[in-house]
């Protein structure tokens, strides 16, 4: 149990600290855009026509999207991340055996091998599985940029700083 409760709140701590990189990225990037244009694009441009209210209300978070996606390709660039087939296979391995849980299997898995190649010809499969591995690679190297501050606080003072960034999500 004790390792249980480490690992959770491991966990917790290491989301937080990406978090906190995310926004530190995002925020410490200077970049302009041309947001009239892109406005005028939300309302016509997109899958279906927007309302200005709707682009107004939407705005942030698109701006917000498209600065995370110029950040995170050109650290993919510069950093040479790249992610092998191999590692999306695998990815999508531990994801459908993650949905079984402690369930027993009795070991037979010829099963998985077809399950997992019919996953590789969806594009949009694939490509959501490419995008969660990159992202763990991209979060990876920004943790060998920072030198975090260990401390020792509450549950409750952790629980509360956690409470303070939901506001993001």
């Amino acid at each position: 149990i004790r390792n249980e409760i480490k690992q959770y709140w491991d966990n917790q701590s290491r989301n937080h600290l990406q978090h906190e990189l995310y926004h530190v990225l995002l925020e410490q990037t200077q970049m302009e855009f041309p947001e009239s244009f892109l406005r005028k694009w939300m309302l016509t441009g997109g899958e279906e026509p927007k309302t200005p209210e709707q682009v107004e209300a939407e705005f942030p978070t698109f701006r917000n999207q498209l600065r995370w996606t110029l950040v995170s390709d050109r650290i993919v660039q510069d950093q040479q991340i790249n992610v092998a087939r191999e590692e999306i296979r695998n990815q999508m391995r531990q994801q459908v055996m993650g949905y079984f849980g402690s369930m027993s299997l009795d070991g037979n898995f010829d099963w998985l091998d077809s399950y997992i190649d019919r996953m590789m010809k969806d594009e949009n499969q694939v490509e959501s599985t490419y995008r969660r591995i990159v992202t763990e690679k991209i979060f990876q190297w920004a943790e060998t940029q920072v030198n975090p501050e260990l401390k020792s606080i509450s549950v409750d003072d952790f629980t509360a700083i956690l409470k303070e960034h939901e506001h993001h999500h």
